[in-house]
């Protein structure tokens, strides 16, 4: 249920960075981000911890949760920087 919840609110983040770029300042974007880059990076410890439990692989210690999330989070970092890059031109080549 944690993984659902987390899912949602990263959802839910980033989707209101997309309707309301125009209407939110910038500490209010790097906040959503922040907040939804993080649920992200949980969310996917969590399903890590799951499919392991699953499979058979791993023990289903809680405490490696937190392991798997200080790796994820740099990836999620970049990979969202990436995009709004990328975005970001696109905008400037269509202006």
């Amino acid at each position: 249920m944690h993984f659902v919840i987390n899912v949602f609110v990263a959802g839910v983040c980033f989707i209101s960075l997309i309707l309301f770029k125009e209407i939110f300042n910038k500490i209010m974007k790097v906040l959503l981000s922040v907040v939804g880059c993080g649920t992200l990076s949980y969310a996917l410890s969590i399903l890590i911890k799951k499919c392991g439990e699953w499979f058979g692989c791993w023990s289903g210690d809680a405490k490696y949760i937190k392991g798997n999330f200080l790796w994820i989070l740099p990836i999620v970092l970049v990979i969202y920087i990436i995009i709004c890059f990328i975005i970001a031109k696109k905008n400037k080549a269509s202006n």
